[in-house]
Protein backbone atom coordinates (compact mmCIF):
# COMPACT_ATOMS: atom_id res chain seq x y z
CA UNK A 1 0.00 0.00 0.00
CA UNK A 2 1.27 2.84 -0.87
CA UNK A 3 1.84 5.91 1.38
CA UNK A 4 0.74 9.48 0.85
CA UNK A 5 2.43 12.94 0.11
CA UNK A 6 0.36 15.92 -0.60
CA UNK A 7 2.03 17.46 -3.53
CA UNK A 8 0.31 19.58 -6.13
CA UNK A 9 3.02 19.70 -8.89
CA UNK A 10 1.34 19.16 -12.26
CA UNK A 11 3.78 15.63 -13.14
CA UNK A 12 2.77 14.03 -9.39
CA UNK A 13 -0.74 13.50 -10.40
CA UNK A 14 -1.93 10.23 -9.20
CA UNK A 15 -4.24 9.81 -6.47
CA UNK A 16 -4.33 6.93 -4.12
CA UNK A 17 -5.70 6.73 -0.57
CA UNK A 18 -3.88 5.15 2.06
CA UNK A 19 -5.54 2.62 4.42
CA UNK A 20 -4.96 5.67 7.26
CA UNK A 21 -6.55 8.23 5.08
CA UNK A 22 -9.41 5.74 3.96
CA UNK A 23 -9.92 5.95 7.89
CA UNK A 24 -10.22 9.74 7.55
CA UNK A 25 -12.14 10.29 4.85
CA UNK A 26 -9.12 12.03 3.04
CA UNK A 27 -7.44 11.74 -0.43
CA UNK A 28 -4.24 13.02 -0.77
CA UNK A 29 -1.64 13.40 -3.51
CA UNK A 30 0.88 10.99 -4.51
CA UNK A 31 3.85 11.24 -6.62
CA UNK A 32 3.04 10.00 -10.62
CA UNK A 33 4.08 7.30 -12.60
CA UNK A 34 6.57 8.29 -15.05
CA UNK A 35 8.43 5.11 -15.79
CA UNK A 36 8.38 1.38 -13.24
CA UNK A 37 10.51 -0.34 -11.54
CA UNK A 38 9.50 -3.54 -13.37
CA UNK A 39 10.97 -3.62 -16.81
CA UNK A 40 9.84 -3.61 -20.33
CA UNK A 41 12.90 -5.75 -21.68
CA UNK A 42 13.48 -8.76 -19.15
CA UNK A 43 15.58 -11.03 -21.14
CA UNK A 44 18.09 -11.46 -18.80
CA UNK A 45 15.55 -12.68 -15.86
CA UNK A 46 13.63 -14.82 -18.43
CA UNK A 47 16.81 -16.81 -18.81
CA UNK A 48 17.12 -18.03 -15.04
CA UNK A 49 13.96 -20.09 -16.16
CA UNK A 50 12.04 -19.35 -13.38
CA UNK A 51 8.09 -20.52 -13.35
CA UNK A 52 6.22 -17.93 -14.59
CA UNK A 53 3.05 -15.88 -14.06
CA UNK A 54 1.79 -14.42 -16.74
CA UNK A 55 -1.08 -11.51 -15.65
CA UNK A 56 -3.27 -9.22 -17.32
CA UNK A 57 -5.48 -6.55 -15.45
CA UNK A 58 -8.18 -4.12 -17.14
CA UNK A 59 -10.78 -1.99 -15.62
CA UNK A 60 -12.49 -5.51 -15.58
CA UNK A 61 -10.34 -6.79 -13.16
CA UNK A 62 -7.07 -9.50 -13.47
CA UNK A 63 -6.19 -12.53 -15.49
CA UNK A 64 -4.26 -14.88 -15.58
CA UNK A 65 -3.80 -15.72 -11.94
CA UNK A 66 -5.02 -19.30 -10.88
CA UNK A 67 -7.07 -20.51 -7.89
CA UNK A 68 -3.90 -22.30 -6.80
CA UNK A 69 -0.47 -22.53 -7.97
CA UNK A 70 3.05 -23.89 -6.49
CA UNK A 71 4.82 -21.80 -3.61
CA UNK A 72 8.04 -20.78 -5.32
CA UNK A 73 10.23 -17.72 -7.37
CA UNK A 74 7.96 -16.30 -9.98
CA UNK A 75 8.95 -14.44 -13.67
CA UNK A 76 6.03 -11.97 -12.98
CA UNK A 77 4.64 -10.31 -16.21
CA UNK A 78 1.87 -7.77 -16.27
CA UNK A 79 0.04 -6.51 -19.31
CA UNK A 80 -1.64 -3.42 -18.15
CA UNK A 81 -4.68 -2.81 -20.43
CA UNK A 82 -5.09 0.38 -22.48
CA UNK A 83 -8.15 1.05 -20.64
CA UNK A 84 -6.19 1.94 -17.70
CA UNK A 85 -4.16 5.14 -16.70
CA UNK A 86 -1.70 2.98 -14.60
CA UNK A 87 -2.21 -0.58 -13.58
CA UNK A 88 -0.77 -2.77 -10.37
CA UNK A 89 -0.60 -6.35 -9.29
CA UNK A 90 0.68 -6.03 -5.90
CA UNK A 91 0.88 -9.50 -3.95
CA UNK A 92 -0.33 -9.67 -0.19
CA UNK A 93 -0.55 -12.79 2.08
CA UNK A 94 -2.57 -11.60 5.31
CA UNK A 95 -1.12 -12.76 8.67
CA UNK A 96 -2.16 -15.98 10.63
CA UNK A 97 -5.58 -16.22 11.78
CA UNK A 98 -6.74 -13.67 9.13
CA UNK A 99 -8.83 -14.97 5.68
CA UNK A 100 -8.26 -12.71 2.30
CA UNK A 101 -11.41 -11.61 2.55
CA UNK A 102 -11.58 -10.24 6.07
CA UNK A 103 -8.53 -8.39 5.40
CA UNK A 104 -9.67 -6.73 2.47
CA UNK A 105 -13.40 -6.14 4.27
CA UNK A 106 -11.20 -4.45 7.40
CA UNK A 107 -9.99 -1.76 4.83
CA UNK A 108 -13.26 -1.10 2.75
CA UNK A 109 -12.45 -3.00 -0.12
CA UNK A 110 -15.40 -5.42 -1.56
CA UNK A 111 -14.30 -8.61 -3.01
CA UNK A 112 -16.47 -10.32 -5.84
CA UNK A 113 -18.73 -7.75 -5.98
CA UNK A 114 -19.91 -8.27 -2.22
CA UNK A 115 -20.00 -5.51 0.24
CA UNK A 116 -16.77 -5.34 2.48
CA UNK A 117 -17.29 -6.65 6.07
CA UNK A 118 -14.56 -6.92 8.82
CA UNK A 119 -15.27 -10.62 10.46
CA UNK A 120 -11.34 -11.69 10.87
CA UNK A 121 -11.02 -14.02 13.69
CA UNK A 122 -8.07 -11.96 15.03
CA UNK A 123 -7.31 -7.93 15.58
CA UNK A 124 -8.37 -6.84 12.27
CA UNK A 125 -11.83 -6.46 12.42
CA UNK A 126 -11.50 -4.87 16.21
CA UNK A 127 -9.23 -2.37 14.17
CA UNK A 128 -10.38 -1.62 11.03
CA UNK A 129 -9.95 2.18 9.73
CA UNK A 130 -13.69 2.36 10.66
CA UNK A 131 -13.05 1.59 14.45
CA UNK A 132 -9.85 3.36 14.19
CA UNK A 133 -11.10 6.46 13.11
CA UNK A 134 -9.45 9.19 14.38
CA UNK A 135 -7.02 7.41 16.43
CA UNK A 136 -3.51 7.36 16.49
CA UNK A 137 -3.63 11.13 15.33
CA UNK A 138 -0.49 12.75 14.98
CA UNK A 139 0.04 15.99 12.85
CA UNK A 140 -3.26 14.90 10.31
CA UNK A 141 -1.91 11.65 9.96
CA UNK A 142 -3.79 8.57 11.00
CA UNK A 143 -2.40 5.01 12.17
CA UNK A 144 -2.87 2.05 10.48
CA UNK A 145 -4.27 -1.61 12.22
CA UNK A 146 -1.57 -3.27 13.47
CA UNK A 147 -2.86 -6.29 11.29
CA UNK A 148 -1.38 -4.51 8.07
CA UNK A 149 1.92 -4.77 9.76
CA UNK A 150 1.70 -8.20 10.24
CA UNK A 151 0.81 -9.39 6.51
CA UNK A 152 3.47 -10.08 3.81
CA UNK A 153 3.29 -7.78 1.42
CA UNK A 154 5.67 -9.45 -1.78
CA UNK A 155 5.96 -6.40 -3.93
CA UNK A 156 4.52 -7.18 -7.59
CA UNK A 157 4.68 -4.99 -10.88
CA UNK A 158 3.14 -2.03 -12.08
CA UNK A 159 3.13 0.90 -14.74
CA UNK A 160 1.41 2.81 -17.10
CA UNK A 161 -1.67 1.55 -19.66
CA UNK A 162 -0.68 -0.11 -22.77
CA UNK A 163 3.17 -1.45 -21.97
CA UNK A 164 3.98 -4.88 -20.55
CA UNK A 165 6.59 -5.17 -16.80
CA UNK A 166 7.95 -7.80 -15.14
CA UNK A 167 9.77 -8.55 -12.07
CA UNK A 168 10.58 -11.23 -10.24
CA UNK A 169 8.69 -12.24 -6.90
CA UNK A 170 8.55 -15.05 -3.99
CA UNK A 171 5.46 -16.26 -3.09
CA UNK A 172 4.91 -18.84 0.27
CA UNK A 173 2.40 -21.70 0.81
CA UNK A 174 -1.03 -19.72 2.37
CA UNK A 175 -4.02 -17.77 0.77
CA UNK A 176 -2.87 -14.50 -1.06
CA UNK A 177 -4.66 -11.96 -3.15
CA UNK A 178 -3.40 -9.62 -5.99
CA UNK A 179 -4.71 -5.58 -5.73
CA UNK A 180 -3.79 -2.35 -7.10
CA UNK A 181 -1.45 -1.52 -3.53
CA UNK A 182 -4.39 0.92 -2.58
CA UNK A 183 -7.41 -0.04 -1.06
CA UNK A 184 -9.03 2.93 -3.84
CA UNK A 185 -8.06 0.80 -6.64
CA UNK A 186 -11.14 0.50 -9.32
CA UNK A 187 -9.60 -3.27 -10.29
CA UNK A 188 -11.09 -5.60 -7.65
CA UNK A 189 -8.76 -7.69 -5.95
CA UNK A 190 -8.37 -11.79 -6.69
CA UNK A 191 -8.24 -14.23 -4.02
CA UNK A 192 -6.05 -17.15 -4.65
CA UNK A 193 -3.90 -20.13 -2.80
CA UNK A 194 0.17 -20.96 -3.10
CA UNK A 195 0.25 -24.66 -1.96
CA UNK A 196 3.45 -26.53 -0.81
CA UNK A 197 6.92 -26.20 0.57
CA UNK A 198 9.33 -22.87 -0.94
CA UNK A 199 12.04 -24.30 -2.95
CA UNK A 200 15.63 -24.82 -1.07
CA UNK A 201 17.85 -23.40 -3.33
CA UNK A 202 15.51 -21.00 -5.94
CA UNK A 203 17.57 -19.17 -9.07
CA UNK A 204 19.55 -15.94 -8.21
CA UNK A 205 18.60 -13.46 -10.58
CA UNK A 206 22.52 -11.96 -10.18
CA UNK A 207 21.68 -8.51 -9.22
CA UNK A 208 24.60 -5.72 -9.53
CA UNK A 209 22.90 -3.41 -7.71
CA UNK A 210 21.23 -3.80 -4.14
CA UNK A 211 18.85 -1.44 -2.56
CA UNK A 212 17.77 -2.08 0.83
CA UNK A 213 15.08 -0.48 2.55
CA UNK A 214 14.73 0.30 6.37
CA UNK A 215 13.71 2.22 9.53
CA UNK A 216 14.37 4.96 8.49
CA UNK A 217 16.90 5.38 5.88
CA UNK A 218 17.52 3.63 2.02
CA UNK A 219 21.00 2.63 0.58
CA UNK A 220 22.32 0.98 -2.20
CA UNK A 221 25.93 -1.02 -3.07
CA UNK A 222 26.82 -2.36 -6.14
CA UNK A 223 27.91 -0.98 -9.82
CA UNK A 224 26.13 2.65 -9.12
CA UNK A 225 26.88 3.61 -12.90
CA UNK A 226 25.17 4.73 -15.49
CA UNK A 227 23.30 2.04 -17.61
CA UNK A 228 21.52 -1.28 -17.83
CA UNK A 229 21.18 -2.95 -14.18
CA UNK A 230 19.89 -6.13 -12.28
CA UNK A 231 18.61 -4.23 -9.09
CA UNK A 232 17.52 -6.29 -5.84
CA UNK A 233 15.32 -4.64 -3.12
CA UNK A 234 14.91 -5.79 -0.23
CA UNK A 235 12.85 -4.52 2.81
CA UNK A 236 15.74 -5.43 5.84
CA UNK A 237 13.01 -3.54 7.92
CA UNK A 238 10.37 -4.01 10.78
CA UNK A 239 7.67 -2.31 8.75
CA UNK A 240 6.22 -2.20 5.22
CA UNK A 241 7.81 -0.07 2.70
CA UNK A 242 8.12 0.84 -1.42
CA UNK A 243 10.47 2.79 -3.58
CA UNK A 244 9.75 6.06 -4.45
CA UNK A 245 12.64 7.04 -7.31
CA UNK A 246 12.93 10.52 -9.09
CA UNK A 247 15.83 11.89 -10.88
CA UNK A 248 16.81 15.54 -9.07
CA UNK A 249 18.96 17.90 -9.71
CA UNK A 250 22.92 16.69 -9.97
CA UNK A 251 24.33 17.64 -6.12
CA UNK A 252 21.17 17.82 -4.78
CA UNK A 253 22.04 16.23 -1.26
CA UNK A 254 19.96 14.56 1.66
CA UNK A 255 20.19 17.58 3.87
CA UNK A 256 18.18 19.75 0.68
CA UNK A 257 15.56 16.56 0.73
CA UNK A 258 15.16 17.22 4.07
CA UNK A 259 14.47 20.65 4.15
CA UNK A 260 12.01 20.13 1.16
CA UNK A 261 9.90 17.66 2.54
CA UNK A 262 9.34 19.20 6.65
CA UNK A 263 8.31 22.71 3.97
CA UNK A 264 6.11 20.44 2.23
CA UNK A 265 4.51 18.17 4.18
CA UNK A 266 3.93 20.98 7.08
CA UNK A 267 2.99 23.71 4.49
CA UNK A 268 5.67 26.00 4.66
CA UNK A 269 7.41 27.84 1.71
CA UNK A 270 10.42 26.19 0.24
CA UNK A 271 13.49 27.73 1.87
CA UNK A 272 14.87 30.67 -0.69
CA UNK A 273 17.37 28.87 -3.38
CA UNK A 274 16.09 25.27 -2.37
CA UNK A 275 14.55 22.23 -4.37
CA UNK A 276 11.48 22.41 -5.76
CA UNK A 277 9.24 19.24 -6.76
CA UNK A 278 8.15 21.23 -10.05
CA UNK A 279 11.14 22.03 -11.42
CA UNK A 280 13.85 19.85 -10.07
CA UNK A 281 12.36 16.52 -9.41
CA UNK A 282 11.77 14.24 -12.54
CA UNK A 283 9.71 10.98 -11.65
CA UNK A 284 11.37 7.56 -12.53
CA UNK A 285 9.96 4.62 -10.67
CA UNK A 286 7.28 3.55 -7.84
CA UNK A 287 7.39 0.34 -6.53
CA UNK A 288 4.94 -1.97 -4.74
CA UNK A 289 4.73 -2.86 -0.96
CA UNK A 290 7.32 -5.20 0.40
CA UNK A 291 7.01 -6.67 3.93
CA UNK A 292 10.66 -7.43 6.09
CA UNK A 293 12.63 -10.41 4.36
CA UNK A 294 11.01 -9.47 1.37
CA UNK A 295 13.16 -8.90 -1.85
CA UNK A 296 12.13 -8.46 -5.40
CA UNK A 297 14.41 -8.58 -8.61
CA UNK A 298 14.04 -5.91 -11.77
CA UNK A 299 15.46 -4.64 -14.93
CA UNK A 300 16.22 -0.65 -15.14
CA UNK A 301 18.28 1.79 -16.95
CA UNK A 302 19.59 4.53 -14.72
CA UNK A 303 21.20 7.37 -16.09
CA UNK A 304 23.78 9.44 -15.29
CA UNK A 305 23.48 11.66 -12.07
CA UNK A 306 21.81 12.10 -8.99
CA UNK A 307 18.81 10.14 -7.94
CA UNK A 308 16.38 10.97 -4.39
CA UNK A 309 14.80 8.07 -3.39
CA UNK A 310 11.84 8.09 -0.17
CA UNK A 311 9.55 5.80 1.19
CA UNK A 312 5.57 7.01 1.64
CA UNK A 313 4.51 3.88 3.86
CA UNK A 314 2.42 5.19 7.13
CA UNK A 315 4.56 4.83 10.16
CA UNK A 316 3.01 1.80 12.85
CA UNK A 317 1.59 3.79 15.64
CA UNK A 318 1.90 7.17 14.41
CA UNK A 319 0.77 7.00 10.51
CA UNK A 320 3.48 9.64 9.61
CA UNK A 321 4.70 8.94 5.95
CA UNK A 322 8.22 7.36 6.56
CA UNK A 323 9.52 10.07 4.32
CA UNK A 324 9.43 12.47 7.25
CA UNK A 325 11.03 10.24 9.76
CA UNK A 326 14.10 10.34 7.58
CA UNK A 327 13.37 7.83 4.96
CA UNK A 328 15.22 9.37 2.21
CA UNK A 329 18.25 9.70 0.84
CA UNK A 330 20.17 10.30 -2.58
CA UNK A 331 22.31 7.68 -4.89
CA UNK A 332 24.85 8.83 -7.45
CA UNK A 333 24.88 6.90 -10.80
CA UNK A 334 28.15 7.80 -12.49
CA UNK A 335 28.73 7.88 -16.42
Amino acid sequence: MHGHINRTAPNFNRRQLTVGTLAAGAMLALPGFGRFASARQAADLASLGLPTLDVAVSAAGYEGIPESLPAGRYLLTLSVGSDLETGEAAFVQPPAGTSAADFLGGIGVSVGGDAASPTASDDSAEASPAAEEGEGEEGGNFALPDYIYRATFAGGAGGTGGATYTTVIDLNEGEWFAWGDTPDSPVPPVIFNVTGAFPESPADPGADVQISLFEFDISAEGALTAGEHIVQLTNIGAQPHFLDMFKVTDGTTNDDLTALINADMTGTPVPEGGLNFEADFSDEFITQTQSIGVSTWFKYTFKPGTYAVMCWFPNAGTGAPHAMLGMHDVIEFTA
